[in-house]
């Protein structure tokens, strides 16, 4: 028997932060990136490090809950406040209906720039056929087999977007004063500033997609505190490929839409606009990387959700009692169960009926991604009481650099969310 290679283990040693970074860095934040970069050119690369300074200190707390507890997070949010757990299944619901709708028509119209068929429907037949490809992926494969495809779009992705920020012509000088000087530019063009900020800490700082990197572990199959270490490499992992897929975006965002004073109207905008900019190259490279940043957060976001939503309803989170809350409670094999069978159905097959309407993907995506940092606060704070109970935790219990970040995440995500609100007034 052979042994492994060096990349083999590697692989081999990550997996739930891979699902979860491509869940988190679907088309929301390949739109949100490329819309800020298109926009204000190099001005908002910094958001995107300052984002996913709040995304590590949010999972790593919540991932150190769930392996010493032995508990689910939603667990630790049911001993705080039931009627909590309602509003995330509540929001859980919405949101991803919403965030499968423009997926949905991304699918189809990525694939139909690249290979149109010779009638009008192209596009929607290219969207359902992704979206049989992704419930079959789900329901027949389950986890295993996503985590798999997710490792696999990730490379391909970001070895595309390489090529993508060199063909661009980035300007080095500009991209450092940005990292060094941040600061939010005047608002111009059909986003303003705060808003793409709000979208980007919606998509990558996150709120209820969070929730689902503790259940991508207890499929992975680590459920205790000895699993702790490779979580953190794991974790790390992901998060330097969010930040690596998110900057090549807006670099070549910035370097080959912003100089043209070009605006994104919809979905296809992106695909045309990096044609003209970078010919044939661009239109493979984002056509591609656009519909497998779709098809990745799609089959990553609904896997996670409705891992998320089988647990609330199969262990009774929203009755009183102490049911749902059996401390280190093994993870089951879900992909059976008639709950994960029944919300993988409704996500990947309701959202079908946007192909009928003439709604745009770029302007839902920045509306579903603000509207979740609404969240961000109520959650944030459940999470800093449950990972500073000493009782349940012991020395497991936050350090005051992740307390410091969690609580600056909350002040930063209010603050945001009052001016666009001032401002929509």
């Amino acid at each position: 028997m052979k042994p492994e290679s060096r990349l083999a283990r590697w692989s081999a040693s990550i997996g739930p932060g891979i699902v979860f970074a491509l869940t988190a860095s679907g088309p929301g934040s390949f739109v949100s990136n490329a819309a800020a970069g298109a926009t204000y050119g190099y001005a908002l690369v910094w958001a995107l490090g300052f984002t996913l300074l709040f995304r590590y200190a949010w999972l790593d707390t919540s991932a150190r809950y769930v392996l010493v507890t032995g508990e689910t997070l939603l667990d630790g949010y049911r001993r705080l406040s039931r009627p909590l757990v309602h509003v995330v299944l509540a929001g859980t619901i919405v949101v991803r209906h919403l965030s499968n709708m423009y997926k949905v028509v991304l699918l189809g119209s990525c694939i139909h720039l690249l290979l149109p068929l010779p009638f009008p429907w192209s596009a929607r037949f290219w969207s359902v056929l992704s979206i049989a490809l992704a419930y079959t992926m789900i329901r027949w494969g389950g986890y295993s087999v996503v985590e798999r495809c997710c490792k696999a779009l990730v490379a391909i992705m970001t070895a595309s977007l390489i090529v993508a920020a060199f063909l661009s012509h980035a300007d080095p000088a500009a991209l450092w004063k940005a990292l060094i000087l941040p600061g939010l530019p005047a608002d111009k063009g059909a986003y303003s500033a705060a808003l793409l900020v709000m979208a980007l800490i919606g998509t990558e700082a996150g709120s209820l997609t969070n929730l689902t990197y503790s259940y991508f572990l207890r499929a992975k199959g680590w459920t205790s505190a000895r699993d702790l270490p490779r979580q953190r490499f794991d974790l790390f992992t992901s998060i330097t490929c969010i930040f690596l897929l998110g900057t090549l975006v807006q670099i070549a965002a910035a370097a080959s839409i912003h100089p043209l004073g070009l605006k994104l109207k919809n979905a296809d905008d992106l695909v045309r606009i990096f044609s003209q900019s970078l010919g044939v190259a661009g239109r493979l490279i984002f056509g591609a990387g656009m519909w497998a940043s779709a098809f990745s957060g799609f089959i990553g976001g609904t896997t996670g959700y409705a891992l998320m939503v089988t647990d609330i309803l199969r262990h009774g989170m929203l009755r009183s009692g102490a049911a749902g809350l059996d401390s280190k409670r093994p993870a089951p094999e879900t992909r059976r169960d008639p709950y994960f069978q029944g919300f993988v159905a409704f996500w990947c097959f309701s959202p079908l009926y946007v192909l009928f309407t003439n709604w745009e993907p770029v302007v839902i995506i920045l509306i579903v991604n603000s509207l979740m940092v609404v969240l961000i606060p109520v959650l944030a704070l459940a999470l800093l009481r449950l990972t500073n109970d000493r009782k349940r935790l012991g020395d497991h219990t936050n350090r005051w650099s992740s307390n410091v970040v969690l609580s600056v995440m909350i002040v930063v995500s209010i603050w945001l969310m009052l001016r666009n609100l001032i401002n929509w007034w």
